[in-house]
């Protein structure tokens, strides 16, 4: 993996296309937000990834792949009939799944597909029981409309489709690392250039608030007049790329070996503390904690770094860790143009108050989540079940509805709502997955000596426990996002990974 680098063509191209893409797409919102004008901006983005996907389906999933990580919900584009809105991910899903099929019978390589997916026992089974979960939920009398929504989600996993058969050489990998890391850098740069527009009330603030909101971006809270909240679920692979990027820097151990990129990697990791420090979300903070807690776990061992040496690494994080918060407070604080009274300060102290909200929500959803897994532990209701509960949420709490009651089949707590849906043979099932990919990457790790192979798959490692830490709380392993970053890491362990770390 020689030639394996961050920033190279490919990081610089997916940067200028994705700002391209992002312009193209809030000057809609700016100039005027009427339907049809979205709808017919929907269309030519669609038929451009048609016609380089058909040109080339690897372009097709390099497109997929920088979607996921910008897009957050998926709706930067999206066309929009009786209120009902078609996302340009479900686009870029189904162009390519059409694609993907012609080729494979035109080349008759369906068989030899099929042969690469028996290596994978662990995908059938998760088929199975999404399958059952469908019935399931049918037979239960489960709402139409809500079994596609909530199951919608899983076929995101078809994409391992096409991955191993398109995605299976070196310079694949190197492409893949190129648009992940150039698509975390764009996301961190955006939720901070939402921040100084926000807290400095810009003249377009209803567009660019409207823009936010619509393109399933992020959520945007005043914490005080001038200091905002801004999260978005794209975030997460902010949170999985410190942990890359983090191990990269300090398990290489060749302290002389490219400066330069040291350096840009530590301009990324003060990047996305301060991220995640915005986002102001618990779970992050859990997660970045616990996971940094296994990170100096693997210091000590297998690499037996001194403590004396893990001091000074965990200063130092400290010590990023204050600069990325002063970085927040900075961008607030610019006096162009004049703001109102600010009080910074609350910003973290507010996320600490359990009382609030969306925690009591969270809290509310669980004696019920845990009634009704008890109906139905080993099979699940299916998906499309709903649980109803007292919700704190001011949206709900109205004069029609004092009591907040609020029936709903998207939940808080990620692995009790697979349980609820899958039953614990979902749960199983998916727990199963997890420990192969795991499996894989501790073999590729023992094979290799080059310190930043593997410094490059302990990161990709610690990026997946983050992710599993995060979705106790917040829903990730059962959406796009999280079912996407799964797909990279197996088709970098079974794909590329063979040609790179052979």
């Amino acid at each position: 993996m020689t030639n394996l680098n961050f920033f190279g063509s490919t990081f610089r191209k997916t940067l200028l296309f994705v700002v391209f893409l992002e312009l193209v797409s809030f000057l809609h919102f700016l100039i005027t937000p009427h339907t049809d004008f979205m709808n017919w901006s929907f269309i030519i983005v669609s038929i451009v990834i048609a016609a380089v996907t058909i040109h080339k389906l690897k372009y097709g999933l390099y497109i997929a792949i920088a979607e996921l990580i910008i897009g957050s919900k998926g709706y930067l584009f999206f066309y929009e009939v009786n209120e009902f809105q078609i996302s340009i991910r479900l686009a870029i899903f189904v162009i390519i799944m059409v694609v993907f099929g012609f080729s494979i019978l035109q080349k008759q390589k369906l068989k030899q597909l099929i042969n690469k997916l028996n290596q994978h026992k662990e995908l059938y089974i998760l088929a199975a029981v999404c399958l059952l979960g469908l019935i399931i939920g049918y037979v239960n009398q489960n709402q139409l409309t809500n079994i596609f929504f909530d199951f919608n989600a899983w076929l995101y996993f078809l994409y391992i489709l096409p991955f191993l058969y398109k995605l299976n050489k070196k310079s694949d990998l190197n492409k893949i690392i190129q648009i992940f890391t150039a698509g975390i850098t764009f996301v961190a740069v955006k939720s901070l250039l939402f921040l100084y527009l926000l807290s400095h009330q810009v003249s377009f603030i209803r567009n660019l608030y409207k823009w936010g909101r619509d393109t399933g971006f992020g959520e945007f809270t005043a914490v005080s007049d001038s200091v905002f909240r801004i999260f978005s679920q794209g975030q997460i692979f902010i949170l999985i790329g410190f942990f890359i990027f983090l191990s990269v820097l300090i398990l290489r151990e060749d302290l002389n070996y490219k400066k330069k990129l040291n350096q840009k990697i530590l301009i990324l990791l003060f990047l996305f503390l301060s991220v995640i420090i915005l986002s102001l979300s618990r779970s992050f903070w859990l997660s970045l904690a616990l996971t940094g807690l296994m990170f100096l776990l693997i210091l000590i061992k297998p690499y037996r770094f001194r403590f004396k040496n893990i001091g000074f690494i965990i200063l130092k994080l400290i010590v990023l860790t204050g600069l990325a918060y002063s970085l927040i407070i900075g961008i607030i604080y610019i006096p162009f143009p004049s703001q109102g009274e600010i009080d910074a300060g609350s910003m973290i102290k507010n996320r600490f108050n359990l009382n609030e909200s969306a925690v009591s929500s969270r809290w509310s959803q669980l004696p019920e989540l845990t009634s009704k897994i008890k109906e139905n532990p080993i099979f699940g209701s299916g998906f499309g079940a709903t649980i109803t509960y007292n919700s704190q949420d001011p949206r709900i709490l109205t004069e029609e509805n004092p009591e907040g009651k609020y029936t709903t089949f998207i939940l808080e707590w990620g692995y009790l709502d697979l349980i609820f849906e899958l039953g614990l043979l979902g749960i199983f099932a998916y727990l199963y997955l997890l420990f192969s990919i795991l499996k894989k990457y501790y073999h590729l790790w023992k094979q290799k000596t080059d310190h930043f192979n593997r410094a490059l798959i302990i990161g990709f490692v610690l990026g997946l426990f983050s992710l599993m830490i995060v979705h106790v709380f917040t829903p990730y392993l059962n959406h796009p996002l999280g079912i996407g970053y799964l797909l990279i890491m197996y088709v970098v362990a079974m794909g590329p990974a063979r040609n790179v770390y052979a």
